[in-house]
This record gives structure tokens, C-alpha cells and sequence, in this order.
């Protein structure tokens, strides 16, 4: 008995998946702090990135509004930042609270990956508030928005608990980052700064 116990303890530690996942089937952009967060749907996703950042000692500044036109600026200032990220998922007392609907998010945000483009930043969609925001349409055009023009994506497990993000991965070849929860988040991307 001790022995079965013993293997099945041992099976358990080498097939349970670590916290983190990094997809290896197609090569890693660049990424690099210092990094600004922005929303796609004014939902807190944004707020939790810059506040996991700060807890792993990451410079990140979160611009809830951020503009293509504001991007340009802290781009050709001090500390220019080198990552845009992306938080998808949306808030409709958020943007209700911002004075703002979905068609604004939508032009905002597609002005401002262009603009990201054309810095040569690194874009990273993002989507870390678990499946609580992926369930209406508005959830639905927030993801299409940013995650096929991104470089890369990062999820939270439960994000990803349907496989929708990976698959979406493996079919269009966006490098994916998967972790357990947020708290993860600053760990990995510590590590992927160390592996460029």
C-alpha cells in the first residue's frame, strides 16, 4: 500500500503542470520593461496587472484611457516604455462610469496597437480576470479586438479553463504565457525578461 501511495505521489509531482506554461511551439517576442497597461472594457484588469507589477518590482504604468497620441508622448519621453499591454474583458458600469461605450474602446484601441506597431513596442493581450469575463458580447468583441493583434498572450488558468486561448494560440501562432493565477503574473514575466 505505502508503495502505490508512494508512486502515486511521485506520478502527481511529475504530470501536474507547473504554475506557469509557456507555449513552445512558436518563438517569443521580445519583452522588456519598463511596461504601460491600458483596458480594453474599463473592467479592473488593468488595475490588478499594475498592482501584481509593483508587488514583483516591474515598472508599469496604468492608463485606464490610454491614447495613441498619449502613447506617442511617453514614448518619446524618459522611461519610454517598451511593452504596451493590453487587458481584455469588459466592465459596463466601468465604462459607464468613464462616460464611454464600446465603439469608442474598439477605435481607441485599434488607433492605439497601430500607433504600439509603429513605436516597434511589444503588445501583449491580455485576459486575467478568470471566465467571469468572458460571458457576453461585449466580453466577446473586447477579446477579438486585441488578442489577434498582439504578440503574445497571457492568461490566468481560469481565463483558459474551456482551452479557447490555446487553441487560439496553436492555430494562429501567438506565442501564449498561461499562469495559475494573477499573482503568477509578475514571476513569469521576471522570467521571461531573464531569458531575452
Amino acid at each position: 500500500m505505502k508503495k502505490i501511495t508512494l508512486g502515486f505521489l511521485l506520478l502527481l509531482i511529475l504530470v501536474l503542470p507547473c504554475s506557469t506554461l509557456f507555449s513552445t511551439e512558436t518563438e517569443m517576442p521580445v519583452v522588456q520593461p519598463p511596461m504601460v497597461v491600458t483596458t480594453m472594457g474599463q473592467s479592473p484588469g488593468a488595475l490588478m496587472f499594475r498592482l501584481v507589477c509593483t508587488r514583483s518590482q516591474i515598472a508599469c504604468v496604468q492608463e485606464d484611457l490610454l491614447t495613441a497620441e498619449q502613447l506617442a508622448e511617453m514614448a518619446a519621453g524618459e522611461n519610454a516604455p517598451k511593452t504596451l499591454v493590453i487587458t481584455t474583458g469588459t466592465s459596463l458600469k466601468g465604462m459607464g462610469a468613464a462616460g464611454i461605450d464600446m465603439n469608442f474602446e474598439v477605435k481607441r484601441v485599434e488607433a492605439l496597437i497601430s500607433k504600439a506597431k509603429e513605436l516597434g513596442m511589444t503588445i501583449i493581450g491580455a485576459h486575467i480576470e478568470g471566465m467571469a469575463r468572458r460571458v457576453d458580447s461585449t466580453d466577446e468583441r473586447s477579446i477579438n479586438t486585441v488578442i489577434p493583434k498582439s504578440d503574445l498572450i497571457l492568461v490566468i488558468a481560469d481565463s483558459d479553463s474551456d482551452g479557447f486561448f490555446t487553441n487560439y494560440s496553436e492555430e494562429n501562432g501567438i506565442p501564449l504565457i498561461k499562469v495559475k493565477e494573477s499573482l503568477d503574473i509578475g514571476p513569469a514575466l521576471k522570467e521571461l525578461f531573464e531569458s531575452e
